[in-house]
């Protein structure tokens, strides 16, 4: 299977992190990605575990809707209601080792049960606020040994929320985080 996601619309400098996670994973290891917009983080982890013969349950979490970012005010699957289709049609090639889960980063960890993931990857929302939610919500769900990681480790909410609850994360490639969970 070859990659795909550079032809994708999104962000995606961490592909080192998701190739490294997925290497490491036990085989039978469950991720989540907290933020998919249109897919392309989300379209390089699934071949990077079609790739590895692994049997990985990968998660991508996202209410779809878009945020207060800029961007998603001007995007047009954001402003026409089809960002949810767009990630879908993205995602085609790759159907059957993604599960989507449509609803907020909070609502979607209370479905997980408390040390059950392998990897979980927050980029949603960057505010302070938002940010410390997540990492509250979902480092209970990492089992030990697992890893709780994200985006946009230099915007401000980020990297403070991240050092406040985490003092063990570490900067990773090149604009990430990375914390292991114990």
């Amino acid at each position: 299977m070859q990659h795909f996601y550079q032809n994708l619309e999104g962000w995606c400098d961490y592909e080192n992190l998701y190739a490294m996670m997925v290497k490491h994973a036990p085989r039978t290891a469950h991720f989540v990605e907290v933020g998919a917009w249109k897919g392309q983080s989300a379209a390089f982890m699934c071949v990077e575990i079609a790739l590895s013969g692994k049997q990985i349950k990968f998660d991508c979490v996202d209410t779809w809707l878009g945020s207060d970012e800029p961007l998603h005010h001007t995007d047009s699957d954001c402003v026409n209601g089809t960002l949810y289709e767009r990630f879908m049609h993205n995602m085609q090639p790759v159907t059957g080792l993604f599960t989507p889960v449509r609803m907020t980063s909070i609502e979607a960890a209370a479905q997980y049960p408390d040390r059950s993931l392998d990897f979980v990857f927050l980029d949603a929302d960057h505010t302070y606020a938002s940010v410390l939610a997540d990492i509250s919500a979902w480092r209970p769900k990492i089992r030990s040994g697992g890893y709780l990681a994200g985006h946009d480790f230099g915007w401000a909410g980020v990297h403070q929320a991240v050092t406040q609850l985490l003092p063990q994360a570490a900067p990773a490639w090149p604009h990430s985080w990375l914390a292991l969970i114990v």
